[in-house]
């Protein structure tokens, strides 16, 4: 029986939508509001409505980029957020909001041009309810929202090189006292004018531009923050090209085209994304077998193994009925023990120094480091063991396996609500991504690893879908839906 146990869900939100503070730094006020461009009344004549449906592994848990950790939550603010760069399919860094970058010949500041064609999306938070031009001025603003003590710290890593942005930090996350702290911006980021921001390193960062492209940065207007009633977690508003219509009570994110850019001369062809959320591998393939999903970005272990060969290639059963594409980019989960716990864990060492990466059925590339666990036929087992919460469907999928692997029928695995390290807790779960650990690798002391390639199935009624070594690109932009003969979109 491949079960684990849960305690306390009664008690855990489906989706977690938190609010963040303000800075306190200076504002600056922009006024210009999004013309109405030819192409955006021509996009409103058009007759031909393409929609697409996705089918999603992990929830959206937040729209607010600074809480953007799973990959599907990645995906779809993507559509909606702009950062200054983002990463083409070899994942090289190619303006985005940005329009031309000047690097210094000591390789320590980077001037950057933004595109102020570029226009957030209308909404009540600005005057008129008309999205205004992005602004040198919301980089810095939101660059340095990073640093307050409310956000997750995530985004603050990628810019712990710019001058004065550590002390910065640390200030904001140590010092309670807002009148007893002396710093009131980040002197290494500077707005030089509307359209120019400088950001000043510490030392030459040759992948500066590509932590600019991560999801943790990108952009949006201050009044997203201050002005939003509703916050930016439930109310985003970006300069991408969809922006959030409605979030449905199964968890269902619909977005639609958004054309106001001036700049939008190639807006995608598809005019809605339905992304559903599954909590069940089963149930979302079920629905993609029938024709209600075109795409699963990303599949899960399960799925993988029910349809595909060991070399990613589709399953003779269904090669007929479906296209697959393996990319070059990783999911990645790392399991811990937890050194903090005051439970004995000698049994539990004992028992996870006889595993092999072969005992796994799950697919990926597995590490396992167990060379400082050793068998102990005299230890005592405890009846349960907890782990931190984690809604990663991967590592629930190894756990799940562990608990049949290890624990069984001698003791139990346990979900805790809490998704952090508990005294009371024996092991909890990192993640990351192949783009994050270029330059933030995981933790070191992990006794499990698995990275995990991200494979998406698509069926006939869309076509265009590219590979890419980034975790979160859906490359919308190049996909073509159709509606009549599917025999042509092969």
């Amino acid at each position: 029986m491949k079960k684990i146990h849960h305690i306390l869900f009664a008690l855990l939100p489906l989706a977690i939508l938190l609010h963040a503070c303000a800075t306190t730094s200076d504002t600056v006020t922009v006024v210009q509001e999004a013309p109405r461009t030819e192409r955006a009344q021509e996009a409103q004549q058009e007759t031909v409505f393409n929609e697409i449906t996705l089918g999603l592994i992990d929830p959206v848990t937040n729209f607010d980029p600074l809480f953007a950790r799973n990959l599907s939550t990645q995906r779809v603010l993507s559509l909606i957020y702009e950062g200054l760069f983002k990463l083409d399919n070899n994942g090289e860094p190619v303006p985005a909001l940005a329009k031309e970058v000047e690097l210094s010949d000591d390789g320590l500041t980077y001037t950057i041009t933004i595109n102020r064609e570029r226009l957030y999306h209308d909404s009540r938070i600005f005057t008129a309810g008309l999205g205004r031009r992005v602004h040198a001025s919301d980089v810095k603003w939101a660059f340095e929202r990073t640093a307050q003590p409310t956000v997750p710290r995530r985004a603050a890593e990628l810019l712990m090189n710019v001058r004065g942005f550590e002390n910065y930090f640390l200030e904001q996350r140590n010092v309670y006292d807002i009148d007893n702290r002396v710093l009131n911006e980040v002197r290494g980021i500077q707005v030089v004018n509307a359209e120019t921001v400088r950001f000043h390193l510490n030392e030459p960062d040759d992948n500066f531009l590509k932590k600019l492209a991560s999801p943790n940065l990108f952009i949006y207007p201050r009044e997203a923050v201050n002005n939003n009633p509703d916050g930016i977690a439930k109310n985003p508003v970006g300069s991408g090209p969809y922006r959030l219509n409605q979030v449905q009570d199964d968890g269902r994110v619909i977005l639609i085209r958004h054309s106001n850019n001036t700049s939008d001369s190639n807006l995608p062809e598809i005019n809605r994304i339905n992304a559903i959320s599954f909590t069940s591998e089963s149930d979302m393939f079920q629905q993609f077998a029938s024709g209600d999903i075109d795409w699963i970005p990303e599949i899960g272990p399960e799925v993988k193994f029910q349809t595909l060969n060991e070399d990613y290639s589709l399953q003779s059963a269904y090669q007929d009925s479906y296209n697959v594409l393996a990319h070059d980019a990783y999911r990645i989960n790392a399991f811990y023990l937890n050194n903090r716990s005051i439970v004995d864990q000698r049994w539990l060492r004992s028992r996870l120094s006889l595993l092999t990466s072969e005992d796994f059925r799950s697919r990926g590339t597995i590490e396992l480091i167990l060379d400082r666990f050793e068998t102990d036929e005299e230890a005592e087992k405890k009846e349960e063991y907890f782990l931190s919460f984690t809604d990663d469907l991967v590592a629930t999928t190894l756990l799940t396996e562990l608990h049949a692997l290890v624990f069984q029928p001698e003791s139990s695995l346990v979900f805790f609500d809490i998704r952090v390290p508990t005294r009371q807790t024996s092991i909890f779960t990192n993640k990351s991504t192949s783009f994050r650990q270029q330059f933030d690798p995981l933790p070191d002391g992990y006794w499990l690893r698995i990275d995990t390639k991200i494979v998406s199935l698509h069926n006939d009624r869309v076509s265009g879908i590219e590979p890419t070594v980034v975790p979160w690109a859906l490359n919308i932009e190049h996909i073509r839906v159709h509606n009549g003969d599917l025999s042509s979109a092969r």
